[in-house]
């Protein structure tokens, strides 16, 4: 009577679903499976939260970070032969309100689609942010592939658009040295009045150089004024000339806008911007220069302020 009772109980559980098989292809409540495995009805896998950093593990499918603190979620390694799990997936999202790392794990790489052509160690999922991966099935150099990063926010979270910005007033005077000849002397503007802001330390204060610290499209925008009223003699500048220089004091330097002015008296102001494409550790300075009337070896520049961020890989 026992055994009957539990063949009853496992049928009446049987039934309540049905697999069908067609040319090769299996169907879960459906009598005609278009592909190889055909779902006429939900789906479940994993869910996971995690609170502090960890390894991914085989069974794992969607991840939800949030830990109090930034975290490093560890891709499993690779697998030559049996046991290669090619095409697995898993699906991460921050919702806590710190920085979530994956990481390929030892000399793996991820496919980021970058414009270098070659992968990265890790990618970075900000708060609010969800990144989609797959596993390529090779065992060597590039063997996640980035499908997605996306947020569930309308604007881009501040760490992934590196926003800087600076401003400085008339209380401190950058003393620049004038050209007396042909050659246009060109000096980075610096900003020691400090920041507003400067995520990831992106602008270097004491060079007045912003360094990409990742590949893509940035706006950089800058002003300055030319102001040599407290200049000995209130000498007059003959012309001045505002840029935003790519990478410079190499060969080239490369100007990627110039404003600038003749005979403007003792005064000047300008303003430049510009989008600009730049490689990871590639920079971006506001700079200027100067030729004086009377052969004047110095003038100044003062209420400066730049501001940039990313706007495109």
């Amino acid at each position: 009577m026992k055994k009957k009772m539990l063949f009853s109980t496992f049928l009446a559980g049987f039934m309540s679903w049905t697999v069908n098989a067609q040319v090769n292809n299996v169907g879960i409540n459906t009598p005609n499976p278009g592909s190889t495995l055909t779902v006429n009805g939900s789906f479940a896998a994993t869910y996971k939260t995690m609170t502090a950093s960890g390894t991914v593990g085989n069974n794992d499918y969607y991840i939800a970070y949030n830990g109090a603190v930034d975290g490093i979620l560890t891709l499993p390694p690779a697998i030559s032969g049996t046991g290669n799990f090619a095409g697995r997936t898993y699906h991460f999202k921050n919702t806590g309100t710190k920085t979530l790392t994956i990481s390929a794990g030892g000399a793996e790489l991820i496919d980021d689609q970058n414009t270098s052509g070659t992968g990265v160690s890790t990618i970075t999922v900000p708060p609010g942010y969800y990144a989609f991966l797959v596993s390529k099935g090779t065992v060597a150099g590039t063997t996640w592939e980035l499908v997605l990063v996306s947020s569930s926010n309308t604007m881009p979270a501040v760490n992934d658009t590196y926003l800087f910005s600076s401003a400085q007033q008339n209380a401190y005077k950058q003393t620049c040295t004038a050209t007396t000849t042909p050659s246009w002397v060109k000096t980075e503007i610096k900003y020691n009045q400090g920041m507003q802001i400067n995520t990831a330390n992106v602008l270097d204060l004491s060079s007045g150089r912003f360094k990409a610290p990742t590949d893509g499209y940035y706006m950089i925008y800058g002003s300055a004024q030319f102001d040599n009223s407290e200049v000995s003699g209130q000498p007059s500048f003959q012309w001045c000339i505002l840029y935003l220089v790519k990478n410079f004091v190499t060969t080239p330097n490369n100007q990627l806008v110039q404003n600038y002015h003749t005979n403007p008296g003792v005064f000047a102001s300008g303003i430049v911007s510009a989008v600009v494409h730049l490689n990871k550790d590639e920079t971006v300075s506001m700079a200027s220069a100067a030729q004086i009337n009377g052969a004047g070896t110095e003038y100044q520049v003062t209420a400066t302020s730049i501001y940039g961020y990313k706007i495109a890989n």
